[in-house]
């Protein structure tokens, strides 16, 4: 029996508690960073190393490390398995302790080994002046982003803000949808703690905050799409405020022809409606893919950290620092939003679209990077659209036509289809970050014809069973 069947099997207790999943997945991070450090720093280490900081004595094969993260693994199973009984019992209070005492001793076993590590000169890797100064921000962001949405959906509970019948989903569950509020206090606490307020993070945090505003009465009380979208070029407009413009992008199919950039300061105004049309494009975006249980809010971390790569590599730490925050605060949202959600992302769909538009400026890597990332959404986005409006609706009124949708037709689950559009995500970040120029380009038209080509099938799909015959009735 595979590991996967035995856990389906087995229906673990432990997968249907967010707050012990992240205790379990801080003990697993910390075990996971005192393996890696033994095994980068592995081939550096004389023959002999000490023990319990021993100078003289106690000197060991340095092989004998290795029983330290063995060690802190056994811990975590041990503990997991005492944790899923408890569950089992329905102690869930008790259930937490062996959680906690998971992280007390994976921090101090982790802590352990890097000290006896830092006792030897190691080379240095190029990437720790890189990394080390956005660990804390990052830690501050898991911490924060966690901790808020808990707060926020607690008081949802108690206001009794759930979700309402909307658009195309005429039965709800009554989970809050105030993912919003979480996303921007955490977000722009950890931005003011970490950066200058310099006009540029001005002009972000005040446009998130007016996205906030209008998307969280929105989720209280539905506001006219036009008053939404209003809001939107409101915020574009503090981000240009603030000095964010898209002022050129490269030219794809350059050196084949000429020039190698496109510039649009040459022409007034040019730069702002085309930096304003970007924002607003990718707030629409994102929030159209919010349409299963934790697929945004994946979707946008991996984005993040595909942001953070091109900053690394196009030497603008400022927008790494930012996306390594919005990468933490949505991985501390997740557990919550997860399938099944706690809290819905809602009108924080419409806030992750506006960071990840604003920070793919901010970085440098301009559009490219970002429609790259984002292809299959986008492109589902325009079919979606284009379909509506051959069908005589609005291309602003909801529907269950989305890429989603039609493979929970088909009969894929739910956990499924997130999984696998976060994979085909992963991807094209990795792409959208090695690639350039037409290859990236190219890597564009491929997406487009791939999910062409499955939209065209799931389309068979859905026609073969509308017209197949009803069984006979009895």
């Amino acid at each position: 029996m595979s590991l996967k069947s035995w856990i389906s099997n087995k229906n673990l207790a432990l997968s249907r508690k967010p707050l012990l999943l992240v205790f379990w997945g801080i003990a697993t991070f910390l075990t996971a960073i005192g393996a890696f450090a033994l095994l980068f720093s592995y081939g550096a280490l004389p023959p002999q190393v000490p023990l319990l900081f021993t100078a003289e004595k106690g000197l060991a094969g340095k092989l004998l490390l290795a029983v330290v993260p063995v060690l802190a693994i056994f811990f975590l199973i041990v503990n997991a398995t005492v944790s899923e009984f408890l569950l089992r019992k329905r102690e869930d209070a008790a259930a937490i302790f062996p959680a906690f005492l998971s992280i007390l001793v994976s921090a101090l076993l982790t802590g352990s080994l890097i000290r006896i590590l830092r006792i030897f000169p190691l080379p240095e890797s190029p990437l720790e002046e890189l990394l080390y100064p956005l660990l804390l921000p990052f830690g501050s962001a898991v911490f924060l982003g966690f901790l808020i949405t808990l707060g926020i959906l607690f008081l949802a509970r108690r206001l009794r803000l759930f979700d309402r019948p909307h658009g195309p989903y005429p039965q709800v569950r009554p989970i809050p949808r105030l993912g919003a509020l979480p996303l921007f206090l955490a977000f722009g606490t950890v931005a003011l703690l970490f950066l200058p307020l310099d006009p540029a993070l001005k002009g972000l945090l005040l446009g998130a905050g007016i996205i906030t505003l209008v998307q969280t009465v929105d989720d209280i009380r539905p506001l006219p799409f036009w008053v939404q979208g209003l809001g939107h070029l409101i915020a574009a407009g503090a981000v240009i405020w603030g000095g964010i413009k898209i002022t050129f992008i490269g030219n794809p199919l350059w050196p084949y022809l000429a020039p190698r950039h496109l510039d649009f300061s040459a022409i007034p105004y040019l730069s702002e409606l085309i930096t304003a049309a970007w924002i607003f494009a990718l707030i629409n975006v994102v929030d159209w893919l919010d349409g299963l249980d934790g697929l945004a809010a994946g979707i946008g971390t991996i984005a993040a950290v595909a942001i953070v790569a091109a900053s690394f590599i196009l030497g603008t730490p400022a927008s790494a620092l930012l996306g390594v925050v919005l990468a933490g605060v949505l991985l501390g949202f997740l557990p919550l939003n997860a399938y099944p959600a706690k809290i819905y992302l809602g009108g924080g769909a419409f806030l992750l679209g506006y960071f990840l538009a604003v920070l793919s400026i901010f970085s440098g890597a301009k559009t490219g990077t970002a429609i790259l990332i984002l292809a299959v959404p986008i492109i589902d986005a325009v079919l979606v659209i284009l379909s509506r409006l051959r069908t005589g609706k609005s291309p602003f009124l909801g529907d269950q036509r989305h890429l989603h949708h039609r493979l929970m037709e088909a009969g894929i689950s739910h956990p499924r289809i997130v999984f696998l559009e976060w994979a085909i995500v992963a991807a094209l970040a990795v792409a959208a970050v090695v690639l350039r120029g037409s290859s990236k380009l190219a890597a564009v038209g491929l997406v487009l014809l791939a999910a062409l080509l499955v939209n065209q099938q799931l389309l068979r799909r859905a026609g073969s069973k509308d017209q197949a015959p009803s069984a006979p009735s009895n």
